[in-house]
């Protein structure tokens, strides 16, 4: 009286592109298979040349045999080769970077298509900021409940907070010094609350007022009254009086809601800003010690827990002996 590195609001489509992926093995295929092929069909020549076509029956069914044997493998070899080969690149397109070990790199196809899902799901998910906030957005009327109007308390920092309530769901609280709502002392986003608690406003009038997205509530006022002063009469010194300054002792009377005490000695009629002497207790005493003769003023402070400062009674023309 509190960051996402991706853009919530963006709404942009994402296109896949892929180039046109290769098959990594084709060429290695190509190389031994033209090797193999060409291997097999010397082979096949040599033995239709060596013995010409004189030579016996069993010696040509052999050679039928071995090359129907060689023309059906090169098929099967040349068509497996080639599906096994589409095959292994799609699972390796599919495959998760985690499989693949730390120095493989995805296609570049495979890559584009990977960072496109994975970028266009929180672009699906996005909803415009303003849509948000509309949905989010308090409606209806406001009354105001407490404090009444013109209601006051005094100023106490050990009594808490001031609590603020209303009917109706409020987006924001606002208070001001003035009627007019300007200028805008404290502004505080509510979220649909009905009640609101403001630590240690200070004395004085103020005006407060409650928004939603439907408006606001009337304009209310109440008054802080300043803090009540401590009460610790001083007994020793009097003014005019004397006190010795080694063994001399300033006295008062202990007041309620007081933190600590001190006392100061300052040359008569100078300020306190520097006091000559200080001396502090938690007591309602101090004995003096060390203060050299001549005429002071003396103050006795009380540092008040309601009032949160410091409250002083000035003893004046003190003869220091």
């Amino acid at each position: 009286m509190s960051e996402n590195n991706q853009d919530p609001n963006s709404n942009a489509a994402f296109s896949q592109t892929s180039g046109a992926q290769s098959n990594p093995f084709t060429s290695e295929l190509k190389g031994e298979f033209t090797s193999d092929f060409g291997t097999n069909t010397n082979a096949v020549s040599a033995i239709f040349k060596s013995g010409g076509m004189g030579e016996s029956k069993s010696k040509l069914i052999v050679g039928g045999v071995l090359l129907l044997g060689i023309l059906v493998g090169g098929y099967l070899y040349f068509d497996g080769g080639s599906e096994s080969g589409e095959e292994t690149a799609a699972e390796d397109a599919a495959a998760p970077a985690d499989d693949a070990g730390d120095d493989a790199k995805p296609a570049d196809g495979a890559k584009a298509t990977a960072e496109s899902k994975e970028t266009a799901k929180p672009a699906e998910a996005a909803k415009p900021a303003a849509t948000a906030a509309a949905a989010a957005a308090s409606t209806g009327a406001i009354k105001l409940l407490t404090p009444g109007a013109g209601g006051s308390q005094t100023y106490d920092e050990t009594q808490g907070v001031s609590e603020f309530a209303w009917e109706g769901p409020a987006d924001e609280i606002v208070f001001s010094r003035n009627k007019s709502m300007a200028p805008v002392i404290k502004s505080v986003k509510l979220n649909g609350a009905s009640k609101f608690s403001f630590e240690n406003p200070y004395p004085g009038t103020w005006y407060w007022q409650v928004k939603n997205a439907s408006g606001a509530s009337d304009v209310s006022s109440f008054v802080i009254a300043a803090p009540e002063h401590r009460s610790f009469p001083v007994s020793a010194p009097t003014p005019g009086g004397s006190v010795a300054g080694n063994g001399g002792v300033v006295s008062w009377t202990a007041a309620e809601k007081v933190a600590r005490y001190s006392v100061e000695f300052t040359p008569t009629g100078s300020s306190f800003a520097n006091p000559s002497y200080r001396f502090g207790t938690s007591g309602t005493s101090v004995s003096l010690s060390g203060v050299n003769p001549g005429s002071y003023d003396v103050r006795v402070g009380a540092f008040s827990e309601v009032a949160g400062r410091w409250e002083w009674q000035v003893i004046q023309n003190v003869s220091v002996q």
